[in-house]
């Protein structure tokens, strides 16, 4: 029995020890880092940027999350287009990409980014991509729900984005989604069991209000 515990302690530790977070750095700090990362991503698309309640809530909420020992998965929702979900988490990514390729680490990590409609294509056409996809440490997919439910190939029935989530919350891997689908969409398009699990495996961040892209 004394081996047992031994050995689930250990893998107990290691799972949660080397979950991804920037725990070690100053709040204060990394909030303001993701708020420029945020306002860049803002200024590339040629738009205006307007720093309002809102975005610094939003913006206070996702660098905590990055810090702490929260869940390993992200989700940023609401049915409201151009609130700002891919443009937070487009700079969460350049974020992380910069601290771990800078000299706050001697780690080399990225997050890789992909839609979810391409994501599906490279499941039908690119399946190799596809499987390097689903098993990055470190992955954005943004816009679920706007992909094909079911692809048919050889006539069997597959859902590409099912089986990524099925797979990363196996592995609970550092995942951030986007999506303009509300809660019961989510649900009645991916089913009860892919709600549970999102459930258990994502944070959520509900997006309401205006567009910025008016």
């Amino acid at each position: 029995m004394e081996g047992l515990l031994r050995e689930l302690n250990y893998q107990i530790h290691r799972r949660t020890e080397t979950r991804f977070s920037l725990s070690d750095m100053n709040p204060k700090e990394l909030t303001e880092m993701l708020m420029k990362c945020y306002q860049a991503e803002v200024i590339k698309r040629n738009c205006q940027f307007v720093r309002d309640n809102a975005t610094d809530e939003r913006v206070a909420k996702a660098a905590k999350w990055l810090m702490g020992r929260n869940k390993y998965g992200l989700m940023l929702y609401g049915s409201t287009c151009g609130t700002g979900k891919s443009t937070l988490a487009n700079a969460m990514c350049t974020l992380v990409n910069y601290l771990f390729d800078s000299v706050y680490s001697n780690e080399r990590k990225t997050v890789y980014r992909v839609t979810a409609i391409n994501l599906a294509k490279a499941y039908s056409e690119n399946p190799d991509l596809y499987k390097r996809l689903v098993t990055q440490e470190l992955l954005f997919v943004d816009d679920i729900g706007t992909e094909p439910v079911n692809l048919k190939i050889y006539g069997n029935e597959f859902s590409p984005i099912t089986e990524l989530l099925y797979t990363r919350y196996d592995r609970q891997s550092w995942t951030v989604i986007t999506s303009n689908l509300s809660d019961s969409q989510i649900k009645d398009r991916y089913g009860d069991r892919i709600d549970d699990r999102l459930r258990e495996m994502f944070d959520r961040m509900y997006f309401q209000g205006k567009s910025y892209r008016k």
